[in-house]
């Protein structure tokens, strides 16, 4: 898996961290775009020690770091206490379950050895 495919997974997880949380302060409503992620935050790259160790996610609520060589990302609330951390294992598996499943054998060319 190359570095921006592992980003992009981080990123996934973060947001799907995001949209299972409760929403406290909505009232309920109808929703207009449900498309439409439920809270936008924003991404830095993290350094620490003038190197880089991955990059850093920030809502208002809540706050993540994905850790590149350890392969963890590691969720903070707004205190700054870290509620969950998921490894590269437990990320992958998110995921995978989150991308449509395709039937592989079926649309790839055959390959064939010279």
């Amino acid at each position: 898996m190359t570095p921006s495919q592992k980003l992009a997974r981080a990123r996934h997880c973060f947001q799907a961290w995001l949209n299972a949380q409760p929403e406290e302060d909505s009232p309920e409503t109808i929703q207009i775009r449900p498309d439409e992620t439920k809270v936008e935050w924003s991404e830095s790259v993290f350094i620490c020690d003038g190197f880089y160790r991955g990059r850093r996610f920030r809502t208002d609520s809540a706050s993540a770091i994905w850790f590149t060589e350890e392969h963890e990302l590691k969720i903070h609330d707004a205190d700054g206490a870290c509620v969950a951390t998921l490894t590269s294992a437990e990320m992958e598996a998110q995921f995978a379950a989150a991308q449509p499943q395709t039937d592989t054998a079926q649309t790839e060319p055959m390959r064939r050895a010279a």
